[in-house]
């Protein structure tokens, strides 16, 4: 590692590495002290220099600087270092910083080919959504989507419930919601071997899923009992609508079982 100045323009981004968070900069930029400054990870790789950290400060000091693109910039450069070796260090060093989204901690562990990453992604994208972004595809809860594949029922179980969101709300990113994770969750643990999954979309379909975490929010603020969770009242909301119009219901579980 050593240390030395950097033209501004000669720092390349690479795709481990954030987007730049506007409040952020802006609010280095109003706070700014000279004696503050850190110098930026920068590492030397096929003949350019690329900043793996501390990159809203450097944008703020080119912007202070009047947006010159020669503006030096302090960096300590690592060399040797691969692609999947800087997104790693990348995720490392980022891993606890408030500033950096969950979504931007899973794309540093992708890029580092993080082998449980990878595999997350690819079930994620083979029901048409991403990770990372803001369209309609875009993953809302992507932490609470993590812990379902890494932990709740794993792999299986989320490709079940991403089949059922991308059905019922193809182009709706309400349909990822985290408690609609919640309460699907809940429906495949107590109904597995009960429901016709086939019913269970056309049911959930006429249903705008933002209606569903309303009327799941209303009934958990009616409910004097901590059996009674906001997972499973989303849970008994969704059984609601798959119920209705069925002579043969399913039973709704205990809360609390």
């Amino acid at each position: 590692m050593a240390e030395r100045i950097i033209p501004f323009n000669q720092l390349g981004k690479a795709g481990y590495n954030r987007g730049i968070n506007r409040a952020h900069v802006n609010k280095i930029k109003r706070d700014f002290h000279e004696d503050m400054v850190q110098p930026a990870i920068v590492s030397f790789r096929d003949k350019r220099y690329w900043i793996i950290d501390h990159q809203h400060q450097t944008q703020a000091i080119y912007e202070r600087n009047n947006c010159d693109p020669n503006t030096p910039i302090r960096c300590d450069v690592r060399t040797g270092l691969t692609y999947e070796e800087e997104a790693d260090l990348y995720y490392r060093l980022n891993t606890g910083s408030k500033p950096l989204a969950f979504a931007d901690k899973m794309v540093g562990l992708i890029e580092s080919k993080d082998g449980q990453a990878l595999d997350f992604r690819d079930t994620v994208e083979s029901f048409g959504y991403v990770i990372g972004g803001n369209t309609n595809r875009s993953l809302k809860a992507i932490s609470r989507v993590w812990s379902i594949f890494n932990k709740e029922g794993g792999k299986e179980t989320l490709s079940k419930i991403l089949s059922i969101t991308r059905f019922c709300w193809p182009d709706n990113p309400n349909g990822v919601d985290s408690r609609i994770m919640d309460g699907l969750v809940l429906f495949l643990e107590h109904h597995e071997n009960e429901y016709q999954a086939a019913h269970l979309i056309k049911a959930l379909a006429s249903v705008d899923p933002r209606q569903i975490v309303k009327n799941s929010t209303t009934f958990y603020k009616q409910m004097d009992s901590k059996a009674f969770t906001m997972p499973y009242c989303t849970y008994t909301v969704i059984l609601n609508s798959y119920n209705s119009g069925l002579r043969n219901k399913l039973v709704a579980a205990t809360p609390g079982a």
